[in-house]
This record gives C-alpha cells, structure tokens and sequence, in this order.
C-alpha cells in the first residue's frame, strides 16, 4: 500500500513540473497586478478555493464585460464563453476558437474578432502554451489561452 501512494505522489510531481514548464503564466516570480494576467504559483496551488476563484471569474466577466458598453454584444458573448470555460488547473480558458464558435452561435471569424476586441481592451492575454509571450490576437498553430487580466489581484483581496 506505502508503495502505491509514494508512485502516485511521484507522478502527481512529474505532472506539476509539466505545467510549470507549459503554463508560463503561473511562476514565483509573478505579482497579483490589477493589469496583469500573471498568476502567483503560491495563489495556483492552493487548496480550497476553486469554488471562490470560480466565483471571482463571474465576478471579472459581469463586471468587466458584460456592463461595458465599449464593447460589442458579440464581444461580451464571448467574454460569457470564456467565463464558462474557464479552468482552475491552468487558470485559462483553452479551447479553439471554433468550438467557442460552435457553443455561441456565432461564426468563427466573428468569435475571433470579438476576442481580438477583448484582448484590446485589456480583458483577457492570448498567450500560447511553451512560449512566454502574449499575442495581439488569436493565429492558428499552437495551444492557446485566453488568461483573465486581474484575476489573480481579485483572489489577493
């Protein structure tokens, strides 16, 4: 039995080294910043929030999206699918841009153009898995995610 539990916690670590090196985004060096999307490793890991982080995320998407008349209906539509996909292991929403396309309605050029316009206003980075970089707007090729500006200063306060 001692066996099994020292190879699941090997794996478990294995596994958490992968997202460290693929999920840029989450370091011990990032800092909780209102404009920033940057997530503290030591705000990732912690136990017992999710259903609080979730919450936040909603907060983010009724606050920020849904009342700002800045930005177009489609855009704010998007911002709900973003919101809704959103994942607490990776503290992104990953999915293609066709399948956003495909859960609102909405055709894929205008679901990318609509994130374009979140990205613009500073809402949500597009970054891509691997590369620390951001992306002005969303290209083919590679392992997107959409990460929520200021979600980490919200888990802070």
């Amino acid at each position: 039995m001692r066996g099994s539990y020292s190879r699941q916690r090997k794996e478990k670590i294995m596994k958490f080294r992968e997202v460290d090196k693929n999920y840029w985004w989450v370091s011990a060096s990032a800092e909780a910043k209102t404009d920033s999307a940057l997530v503290p490793y030591s705000l990732s890991r912690k136990k017992g929030q999710f259903m609080d982080v979730r919450a936040l995320v909603w907060h983010w998407y009724r606050t920020s999206v849904a009342g700002n008349v800045e930005l177009s209906q489609t855009a704010r539509f998007v911002g709900w699918a973003l919101a809704e996909r959103w994942r607490y292991e990776t503290w992104s929403s990953h999915d293609a841009i066709s399948y956003y396309a495909k859960m609102t309605g909405v055709n894929r050029k205008s679901v990318g153009k609509a994130v374009a316009e979140l990205s613009e206003h500073n809402l949500i980075w597009i970054v891509l898995e691997g590369e620390p970089r951001r992306l002005k707007k969303s290209q083919s090729g590679g392992r997107k995610h959409f990460l929520v500006v200021g979600l980490a200063s919200m888990v802070r306060d």
